[in-house]
């Protein structure tokens, strides 16, 4: 069985220089580090994960948890996520909760068991008391678990709020229609969007009609949303604003059905402005969320906390602009 004195001897360098690169510790060339590498791949070496994560008390692998990445803001929010990691030689594990509260715990319980080195929450079923003693580093996305362990990174929900309805105000919009995410739970950041959208309609006396749904990530679960709560009333208004993108896909493709032109008698903004958002037909228009830039404070947060260091508490905000489409 080969061990790492055979990549070392093979490549001529010391066993401590290759247990540096193979740990990440201590300063290495690229040029070494693509040496050990590529003396690995040549000898078929692969390493005892599990051995080294106990010598070294690090994994190099990050979990993140999310409703399902089948959506498309939190699938492309994962691949980002990703390749945050790899350029910090950590790997990412995939956890799905589907939006219950069984499996979104029994990840938490199974991911504080392994000797992993942080988690990202975006599942945001359970309360702040699950993770109140959680013994590893998290980083949470549009949730306050009300922790001061655990950092916040999120989009500035308000300001897309606001802008929504400033766009749509000066459309020639009077009656609007907004079907926000859920309004119940305070600890969700996403709320703000429904605040800024809600008060600069009221400075501006435009009259509003609010629908909140459940914590479901879902086309069908939308769709059925809207046929239930507002269908008969959608002739009523002349524009809304969505929480997300699919919620406005929803929106748009049942006001085709009932014959209601968008944008000349029905304007419709959305939010997220993911890559399924840009590739389809009618281009949306919506507030769109940097999701790169999101991924990059979450990994990195996580990773300073892990390596010992003590990011401030508080709330990371990040900036969002409106993009115009058709829909509008």
């Amino acid at each position: 069985m080969l061990t790492i004195k055979d990549v070392a001897r093979e490549a001529h360098l010391s066993p401590t220089t290759v247990s540096r690169v193979l740990n990440n510790r201590g300063y290495i060339s690229e040029k070494t580090r693509k040496l050990v590498y590529d003396t690995m791949e040549r000898l078929n070496y692969h390493p005892n994960q599990i051995a080294r994560s106990l010598q070294s008390n690090t994994s190099n692998l990050i979990a993140i948890l999310v409703p399902d990445s089948g959506n498309p803001f939190f699938s492309e929010l994962v691949t980002c996520v990703e390749r945050q990691c790899m350029k910090h030689n950590y790997r990412l594990i995939l956890c799905n909760s589907f939006d219950t509260y069984e499996k979104e715990s029994q990840y938490l319980k199974l991911l504080q068991e392994q000797n992993i080195d942080g988690l990202i929450a975006c599942s945001h079923i359970l309360d702040e008391k699950s993770y109140k003693h959680i013994s590893l580093p998290v980083v949470s996305f549009d949730k306050d678990y009300k922790n001061e362990k655990i950092p916040i990174v999120c989009s500035d929900n308000y300001l897309g709020g606001t802008l929504a309805a400033q766009h749509l105000h000066e459309k020639g919009c009077k009656r609007l229609l907004h079907i926000a995410g859920p309004l119940t739970d305070r600890s969700l950041l996403g709320h703000g969007r429904y605040f800024g959208f809600k008060n600069y309609c009221e400075k501006n006396g435009i009259e509003v009609v609010t629908c909140s749904t459940e914590n479901h990530f879902s086309v069908d679960y939308y769709r059925q949303f809207i046929l239930s709560s507002v269908q008969e009333r959608l002739a009523s208004f002349d524009g809304a604003f969505c929480s997300n993108d699919l919620i406005a896909f929803a929106l748009c493709r049942i006001l085709h059905e009932q014959h209601i032109s968008v944008p000349e008698e029905f304007k419709v903004v959305g939010f997220d402005n993911t890559i399924f958002t840009k590739t389809v037909s009618p281009k949306l228009t919506t507030v769109a969320q940097n999701i790169p830039l999101i991924a990059e404070n979450l990994v990195d947060t996580l990773i300073e906390m892990q390596k010992g260091g003590s990011p401030e508490r508080g709330v990371v905000k990040l900036n969002v602009q409106l993009v115009q489409g058709e829909t509008t």
